[in-house]
């Protein structure tokens, strides 16, 4: 546990080449997670400084797949703003820079540490940690294309036999890359084992850009030890933030010395019936339950019964079935009585 002494010395901003990000918490970018209607609701609650869209494929950013797949949709209240790329063309990830410069991206972050064996077997996200003269070419193509600051997200190497973080991050900084992002697990990792913040530290000591720090940060007071020891710039929650969307408040709780909100049942069911109906207005209904089974798989970790709870809501055939389903489950915790059932009426 920190003293209020040592909070108060963490930093709390950073910048990514002129542009400041206060607070230095940030929400990283999931592929089906952070969408507009995901990273709206964190801004809301506050303490979050830079929220990132999903992951966006370069070659999935023409105006006809922009419109089909509205992964770089957003709205102002969300600035700054940060959108994600992946690919392993260097011409091709010029290209869909500038388009999302156009689309009023105010940073770019190129994907290097993507573990999903669907976007490395195309040559996407770590698959580039095999090849850094071509991530070298990657990113000064990127650089040369677009005026807004361009960021690079990746891996400690991947596997353990091939662990070139450092050399990773020199290179970005060569490049002319304004921030890094290293989540501290290898490929092979995937999330499996620990996330190892020494290897964040060492990036920080090797490189003079800012350097954040993400993984394994489960609760507010994880993600300020985490600053404290590996003397990162930042701290990117992922998961984390999908079990617990109030741990950015949480955060900035803490560091004003104030007790941490705890969220009761009733808040998880409002928090979970607003996400809902904020993706409807949004997408299709199909799309909007979808949304809810994904960020179910992490939302429910540490409820009672959250097994069920999920087959509940993943059997669901519309938001109206996933809404009664929600409500069923957590009706006799806002009640007071000591077991939810979820069993159908």
């Amino acid at each position: 546990m920190l003293s209020q002494d040592e909070i108060a010395a963490l930093p709390n901003h950073y910048y990514v080449a002129h542009i400041r990000i206060e607070p230095n918490i940030i929400l990283a970018p999931m592929a089906g997670v952070t969408d507009t209607v995901f990273r709206r609701m964190i801004l809301r609650m506050g303490g979050c400084g830079l929220v990132s869209t999903e992951m966006t494929n370069a070659a999935s950013v023409s105006p006809k797949a922009l419109k089909r797949h509205r992964l770089l949709d957003f709205y102002p209240e969300e600035r700054p703003l940060t959108m994600q790329l992946s690919g392993n063309e260097p011409d091709l990830v010029a290209a869909a820079a500038r388009t999302v410069e156009e689309l009023g991206a105010d940073i770019l972050d190129i994907n290097c540490g993507c573990p999903s064996p669907k976007v490395t077997g195309g040559g996407h996200g770590a698959s580039l940690l095999r090849d850094l003269p071509k991530m070298g070419r990657l990113l000064r193509a990127v650089k040369a294309a677009v005026q807004i600051p361009v960021t690079l997200k990746f891996r400690a190497g991947w596997d353990e036999q091939s662990l070139n973080f450092l050399d990773t991050a020199k290179l970005a900084e060569d490049c002319g890359i304004s921030a890094l992002a290293l989540h501290p697990r290898t490929r092979e990792q995937a999330y499996r084992g620990s996330a190892d913040w020494s290897r964040v530290a060492a990036v920080k000591a090797a490189v003079s850009i800012p350097v954040i720090g993400s993984g394994d940060v489960k609760s507010a007071h994880d993600a300020l030890v985490r600053l404290r020891d590996s003397g990162a710039d930042g701290v990117m929650i992922g998961r984390g933030a999908m079990e617990n969307p109030w741990i950015f408040m949480q955060i900035a709780q803490i560091r004003r010395g104030e007790a941490p909100f705890q969220p009761t049942p009733a808040d998880k069911l409002d928090f979970l019936l607003r996400y809902l109906s904020m993706c409807e207005e949004e997408m299709p209904s199909r799309l909007a339950l979808n949304k809810l089974k994904q960020l179910m798989g992490q939302f429910g970790v540490g409820l009672p019964g959250a097994a069920q709870l999920r087959v509940a809501v993943h059997t669901s055939q519309s938001p109206a079935q996933a809404r009664e389903a929600l409500e069923r489950y957590f009706a006799p915790f806002v009640e007071g009585t000591l077991a939810p059932s979820i069993a159908a009426d």
